[in-house]
């Protein structure tokens, strides 16, 4: 299937972790025409960390969206120039307080 043509393009918002354009696409079959949203997010991190006794580590977040207090493993966003493994140690350190080694990536 050929691809779709982007026939229009505009932000809809620039926020903290990610950013939102719309597109405005032409089906390369039928010439109609649709909108989607796009989410254009940096590259991300998760950490699974398990203690010598077998446990995983997990850290409470807000999330606004849900409006709860979640249950999470450590991540974030990986920095410019940072290696993910770098930003995986970082961000179980920042998150948890806690190092790891051996760190398995």
């Amino acid at each position: 299937m050929p691809p779709w043509e982007t026939i229009e393009e505009a932000p809809e918002g620039d926020y903290s972790v990610f950013s939102v354009r719309r597109q405005r696409v032409r089906s390369p079959t039928s010439g109609q025409t649709a909108d989607f949203h796009v989410i254009d997010a940096p590259d991300w991190v998760n950490v699974v960390p398990v203690t010598s006794g077998g446990e995983v580590v997990c850290v409470r977040q807000y999330r606004p969206g849900t409006d709860e207090v979640t249950l999470e493993i450590p991540g974030g966003m990986i920095d410019a120039g940072e290696r993910p493994v770098e930003a995986a140690r970082r961000e179980l350190l920042e998150e948890t307080g806690c190092t790891a080694d051996p760190f398995v990536s």
